[in-house]
């Protein structure tokens, strides 16, 4: 397993090597060894509406991205974050940047293993998942 981290914002200081823990974690425990890659870009507002708009066709910026390619491919993703949108959000919820941030992350994860929340029933395993390895891991 490896993940690659693309940092290619100056508006938050990000713990590189907690991202990684925790990446590497719920892909363990979901996904299991094995020799593929995770790709996760931190970015802001601007990029991620670029490929919001571009790719899913939806307008404005959004917290999270996940290009989810198969779990038997070399490369099994990408993830997109934007700190902007979630410094903006974490309020909302009772967040610091931090805790929202690997929230968001963790969620980004379990679409690349598969997860959705399209209906009520994938919706409530999905995020009690992600509370569960929020929980866990942070």
């Amino acid at each position: 397993m490896k993940i690659n981290i693309f940092n290619e914002q100056k508006i938050k200081n990000i713990d590189i090597n907690k991202l990684k823990n925790i990446a590497k974690n719920v892909l363990l425990k979901e996904v299991g060894e094995g020799n593929y890659e995770l790709n996760i870009l931190i970015t802001d507002n601007k990029n991620i509406k670029y490929y919001n708009e571009e790719y899913r066709k939806k307008e404005g910026p959004t917290d999270v991205l996940s290009f989810e390619y198969g779990l038997d491919k070399d490369v099994i993703g990408d993830i997109i974050i934007s700190v902007e949108k979630i410094e903006e959000q974490a309020p909302e919820f009772g967040n610091t940047f931090e805790e929202e941030f690997f929230y968001i992350l963790i969620h980004g994860i379990l679409h690349i293993c598969g997860y959705d929340h399209i209906d009520e029933n994938e919706k409530r395993e999905m995020f009690d998942l992600q509370d569960k390895y929020f929980k866990e891991l942070f």
